[in-house]
């Protein structure tokens, strides 16, 4: 990378860095560009030439944050321990990442902003097809999921249990329904076959 390249890239995290500290603090309806290339040290137009729009840039603020959990869920993916733990400790994961996004990243005034928080789950939802694709693929070699399942419909059931787990009551909920839901998730209702 030479000089220009790694500068550019610098000015382009800073921007993404100074972006997810404003909207996480105060939503984005709250935060305007000019605010954003202030705290980065950059210009207006240096913003709108790499990002187009505050929309795109909130989107690659968050997808910044994602990456770096879903390199958390790689990295157990990645462990050498049975597929029924890797899931255990990515369902564990799971909860605690959506109690550090409630408190580290969102004050309450930026969770209540709709535009900040359909942006956040776009990136969500982007990111996280990529790594439940691996995941099915792994469960499958391993024999943990039904060959006869169609990516598809497993994908479908994991945004489901997704989204129920991301509920802000959910991090509050006893440990004998999280138990409860984790077997859920690896037996079914009726069972181990």
């Amino acid at each position: 990378m030479n000089g220009y390249e790694k500068r550019t890239a610098a000015k382009k995290a800073a921007i993404i860095e100074a972006a997810r500290e404003l909207f996480t603090q105060r939503g984005m309806r709250h935060v305007s560009v000019g605010e954003i290339a202030k705290k980065a040290g950059v210009s207006q137009v240096s913003i709108y030439n790499y990002f187009i729009d505050k929309n795109t840039l909130a989107k690659e603020a968050f997808i910044s944050f994602i990456d770096a959990v879903i390199a958390e869920y790689e990295w157990i993916m990645e462990r050498n321990i049975s597929f029924e733990e890797k899931i255990i400790q990515i369902m564990q994961n799971k909860s605690e990442v959506v109690g550090r996004i409630a408190v580290t990243y969102f004050n309450e005034q930026a969770l209540g902003d709709m535009i900040l928080n359909q942006v956040f789950q776009e990136a969500l939802n982007e990111k996280a097809d990529v790594f439940y694709q691996k995941f099915i693929a792994l469960g499958k070699k391993a024999g943990y999921i039904d060959e006869n399942v169609p990516a598809e419909a497993a994908i479908s059931f994991l945004l489901m249990l997704a989204d129920y787990i991301q509920h802000p009551g959910y991090a509050a909920e006893s440990e004998e329904l999280k138990t409860g839901i984790i077997n859920l998730f690896m037996y079914g209702l009726i069972g181990k076959k």
